[in-house]
């Protein structure tokens, strides 16, 4: 081989190692979005989206996953990609995928980002396009009314008041429960007869969306709907009795129940007549439905319903017109447990005064030790009792104490005697025992709280400051008795609100519910910042426990309710 042709070999082998140093040089980084921008238009599409969505503050990956959507190629896995990224500047790709009919799922998916993101609100144009529209997909109007219920917009009023009063077994129920949170929201008086009509409504499969429509109601506030309420009530709803004749439950309390329940998120001395009707409301079953087991226990669970709602929803008023009825339900001989229980703890809630003796002449009626259901009646009359003293009447507080050692004195007779047989009993007779044993510890462990709460009422008496530190303490009787007390001291509302709502973060449910309840009597608009604190810190408990989830709900019932009384 001669000299030109080496050097040739030699210039050509140096070109093309220069070629590859050149192209390893500039070649993409795969660790870049530049990279895989350029594989969106090759076989790697897939990968190269998943690949952009990884890439957290890359504004170049979202540039080109928003202009890769314009194609109209795998819609589903660029807005999934999108929403990974968590950029707000593909919300305008957001609103255009949501209505896209094509790829519901993928229209679902931006509805559901937009939410998560807090983003969208000036798009409610958009949102009721979609809404308005019968023949999208489900799947876009559910998303939609979602975005609907979080940003409302005043001219959806229309749309939303069709979609409410919507039959469940042609659109989904959500659907009712989405416009009803819209609707509320807006403050929508056209609504009122809607929503209450909701309350009834059922789809197919029995779900409803009472309580969105509940919460809609409060938020509307109790001058729009309180009269429409009390004509249900009085079962002069043309259209919910329509209804409830229908579905045949125009028997058995229902009606009056759910309307009562109502009544008692929006107190009022108005309504206190025909709740009392309603209480007394005696109800004879028809044969056919007396024929039939599962019809025949409805109207019996829908009978004790309508006297718990009813009696609760004249506590929360607060009127001592309901004392009588009240105590004639607590003292009925021909009741069951379950009404004379909720006679005499709405008592309590109540909170009258007029109300001690005639329980104090129910707790004189001493029952058989061979009778624990009476044993337990008498033990919740004593708590009641408890519950209403006020602790300026050391004579009567005394004397109830002194009645209240001679029981858990006999108690401790029977625990003792029982004792000794069950030493030599066996099999079933021991086990029997064992029962009555339970029973006596049971009793003796309430009546002792009766007297925690009877130490408690002479320290306090009528100090408000004193019962604010009594809810601070463990022992839940008197923390239950603080809420109590704080509740009946309307005459000094400010001090006792501020006492009550300093432990609206209670964990333990049921004294919350006495504190609620006393926020309900002696509360204002002014305490709404702190329960909305509150309702954060219990939506994320929800998380991980679902009980909490009625927590949530219930401070928004009582935000919705104190956002119509004046501060101060």
């Amino acid at each position: 081989m001669g000299d030109a042709m080496l050097r040739l070999i030699r210039l050509v082998t140096l070109a093309f190692g220069a070629s590859l140093l050149f192209s390893a040089c500039t070649q993409a980084d795969p660790n870049s979005p530049e990279y895989w921008i350029e594989r969106l238009a090759t076989a790697q599409r897939k990968e190269a989206i998943r690949r952009l969505s990884e890439m957290k503050n890359a504004p170049a990956a979202v540039d080109a996953l928003v202009a890769a959507y314009k194609d109209g190629r795998d819609k589903y896995e660029l807005i999934a990609a999108l929403s990974q990224t968590g950029d707000t500047r593909a919300v305008p790709v957001m609103v255009e995928a949501l209505q896209d009919t094509t790829e519901p799922k993928a229209g679902q998916l931006a509805a559901t980002t937009l939410l998560d993101w807090k983003a969208g609100a000036e798009h409610g144009e958009a949102y009721l396009a979609v809404a308005a529209n019968k023949s999208a997909p489900k799947e876009l109007r559910y998303g939609a009314l979602q975005l609907l219920a979080e940003y409302p917009l005043p001219k959806a009023e229309t749309v939303l008041l069709q979609i409410l009063q919507g039959d469940p077994d042609l659109q989904p129920i959500a659907f009712n429960g989405l416009a009803a949170e819209a609707l509320g929201k807006l403050k929508s008086e056209k609504a009122v007869d809607g929503l209450i009509y909701c309350m009834w409504l059922d789809d197919h499969l029995g779900r409803n969306e009472v309580g969105k429509c509940r919460l809609a109601l409060n938020r509307i506030g109790k001058a729009k709907v309180l009269p429409k309420v009390i004509e249900t009530l009085e079962r002069k709803n043309r259209r919910v009795e329509a209804r409830a004749r229908k579905f045949k439950f125009h028997v058995g309390g229902l009606i009056e129940a759910k309307s009562a329940e109502l009544l008692s998120d929006m107190p009022s001395p108005d309504a206190v007549d025909a709740l009392v009707a309603a209480l007394n409301k005696v109800e004879e079953p028809p044969a056919a439905i007396m024929q039939d087991a599962k019809k025949a226990n409805a109207f019996i669970m829908g009978s004790v319903q309508r006297a718990i709602s009813t009696a609760n929803a004249l506590s929360v008023i607060g009127d001592e017109r309901a004392v009588e009825p009240l105590v004639a339900l607590a003292g009925a001989k021909d009741k069951a447990l379950e009404y004379k229980l909720a006679g005499v703890q709405q008592l309590a809630f109540l909170g009258s005064p007029k109300a001690i003796d005639p329980l104090l002449k129910l707790f004189a009626d001493e029952p058989s030790k061979n009778d624990p259901v009476s044993q337990g009646f008498r033990v919740q009359v004593a708590l009641a009792i408890a519950n209403l003293m006020d602790g300026k009447d050391a004579k009567a507080m005394a004397a109830f104490e002194k009645d209240i050692d001679k029981v858990m004195a006999t108690i401790d007779g029977w625990k003792t005697e029982a004792e000794a047989k069950f030493k030599t009993a066996e099999g079933n007779a021991q086990r029997s025992i064992a029962m009555d044993l339970r029973g006596y510890k049971d009793w003796h462990s309430n009546y002792a709280e009766v007297k925690s709460k009877l130490a408690a009422l002479r320290e306090c008496a009528d100090d408000p400051i004193c019962w604010g530190k009594k809810l601070g303490e463990k022992d839940v009787a008197v923390k239950m008795l603080a809420g109590y007390r704080l509740a009946q001291m309307t005459d000094a509302r400010n001090v006792a609100s501020q006492q009550l709502i300093a432990h609206i973060g209670e964990p333990d449910l049921a004294v919350r519910n006495v504190i609620l309840f006393g926020l309900d009597r002696v509360g204002d608009a002014s305490l709404i910042p702190a329960l909305e604190k509150a309702r954060i810190a219990d939506a994320e408990r929800a998380k991980k426990n679902k009980m909490f989830q009625g927590a949530v709900y219930t401070l928004d019932l009582m935000i919705a309710k104190l956002s119509h009384q004046p501060k101060g």
